[in-house]
């Protein structure tokens, strides 16, 4: 039972405190219950003598301001450990003088001993065990021998005895001494195995703390609803994203049964809707009114957990892109068909142009049919114009770069446009630079050029002027102003 008392097994701050405060209400207790016996057998027929009453009030007051004063430590939280020792030192003059009061080491009140070593082994572990066994030992063999020797006279005649011979005085030393030590043992080792008991349960509850903490940052932290329910189809649990996708706020939420709070996963307790793997979805009206496309799937709560849990997302945004993709996959297909179709309508209209090109070289047409073949002749190569660009828009060609001197580009542009700017009254105005050189494609540059233009002429109204300039700079084109 013997113990180095090392630091790692003392009790901690908190815990010595909650220990103290249970020792001092028991000390109130036992001081009362004393109190009250002392009252009773005082004002019966046979009272104690006054000498031996004064001593047990005497003991009841130290017990009562010991308390008092540990209760004052207690709440000022300071000296736990010297009032620790101070209760061990306390219950040991309280055992003794009761015994002394009663009969010497004869007396029924040694019990009061192995409790003082146990309220030690409760407060201080293995090192309060120790001092209580030790304290008692001392404290008894001491008073016994004061009592045998003289030195330490009975309070009461009633209480003076033969001298007891040498080896029962021995056996009944040896005996109390054997129950405190035997008591010093056995609370040392309940202590002990307490303490472990303790610190394993506090390790158990931390972890415990940790992994319910971290579980709980999981929940909150992905991006699917999550919600509880119980047996009764009651809401459980709902989890910040389920709380963001419902628009529910938890008080709303727990409690309520589900149909109610969320009737778009209302099959989700029906278990014959569970269909493994396979994602069921409903429609969500939100408390905005808006509608929301929810993805879920459900299962039972495992590790004995009774009732379901339901997983959900929200899928609007999914399937507006999906009906997205496929509006673009039939318009493509469209624009396919439609580019097909213009390419073969162009082959028979080149066919249609070639002839009529021949047909208005017969001399024998007059000047009617000749205007009228022009008029043909116009509107085929204006419908070739458009068949072409559809199909520079349906299927546009790849860049051909080349060094291009975009003077002359620019100049027979802007002097083929300046006719469609006359007829609308609006003046064309050309500044251009000797010579600038581009990496660009030709055609397409003259389509560019062609479009800025015509958007001019149509943001410009009549008596206007449309100015193109084109200004070389070293490393490429500074492009001219169109208003």
């Amino acid at each position: 039972m013997v113990g180095d008392g090392s630091d790692s097994e003392r009790p901690g701050p908190r815990d010595l405190y909650r220990k103290l405060v249970l020792l001092t209400g028991i000390r109130l207790l036992v001081g009362t219950a004393l109190l009250v016996a002392t009252a009773v057998l005082s004002l019966g027929p046979e009272g104690f003598p006054r000498g031996v009453e004064a001593y047990l009030y005497w003991i009841i007051a130290g017990l009562y301001v010991a308390s008092l004063i540990s209760v004052v430590l207690l709440r000022q939280r300071r000296f736990l450990r010297g009032l620790a020792h101070a209760h061990i030192a306390a219950d040991v003059l309280a055992a003794t003088g009761l015994v002394y009061l009663t009969g010497g080491p004869e007396s029924i009140f040694t019990i009061l001993y192995p409790l003082a070593i146990v309220n030690g082994a409760i407060g201080l572990g293995r090192r309060g065990a120790i001092l209580g066994a030790s304290a008692a030992s001392l404290s008894f063999c001491g008073l016994v021998w004061g009592l045998e020797s003289g030195i330490i006279v009975p309070t009461a005649t009633y209480l003076t005895h033969p001298t007891t011979s040498l080896p029962r005085l021995a056996l009944i030393v040896v005996l109390n001494l054997s129950a405190f030590l035997l008591a010093g043992a056995l609370s040392s080792l309940l202590a002990d195995q307490l303490q472990g008991a303790r610190a394993q349960l506090a390790e158990r509850q931390t972890r415990l703390d940790k992994l319910e903490a971290m579980y709980s940052a999981i929940v909150k932290s992905i991006s699917s609803g999550i919600v509880t329910v119980d047996e009764q189809g009651c809401i459980t649990y709902l989890n910040r994203a389920g709380m963001e996708i419902t628009g529910l706020t938890e008080q709303q939420a727990v409690g309520q049964r589900l149909q109610d709070a969320i009737p778009a996963l209302t099959d989700a307790l029906d278990r014959s809707t569970w269909t493994g793997r396979n994602r069921n979805e409903a429609i969500l009206r939100g408390p905005d009114g808006r509608e929301r496309v929810l993805g879920w799937a459900a299962a039972r709560l495992a590790e004995g957990a009774h009732g379901n849990v339901i997983v959900f997302q929200d899928l609007t945004e999914f399937r507006r892109m999906e009906e997205a993709m496929r509006r673009a996959d039939r318009l493509a297909v469209v624009g396919g068909l439609a580019a097909g179709l213009a390419h073969e309508v162009r082959n028979p209209l080149a066919a249609m142009c070639g002839s009529i090109e021949l047909l208005s070289l017969s001399a024998a047409l007059g000047d009617h049919e000749r205007r009228l073949m022009q008029v043909v002749r116009s509107e085929g190569e204006r419908l070739e114009g458009l068949v072409k660009d559809f199909l520079a828009f349906a299927k546009p060609a790849s860049p051909h770069l080349a060094a291009v001197d975009a003077v002359p580009l620019v100049r027979e542009t802007v002097e083929v446009f300046r006719r469609e700017a006359t007829l609308k009254g609006i003046s064309l105005a050309l500044d251009v630079d000797a010579s600038v050189w581009l990496s660009v494609d030709a055609n397409q540059i003259k389509s560019v050029l062609w479009n800025l233009l015509g958007n001019a002429r149509d943001a410009t109204d009549a008596g206007g002027r449309i100015a193109v300039r084109l200004k070389g700079q070293i490393g490429g084109l500074r492009a001219g102003h169109l208003r």
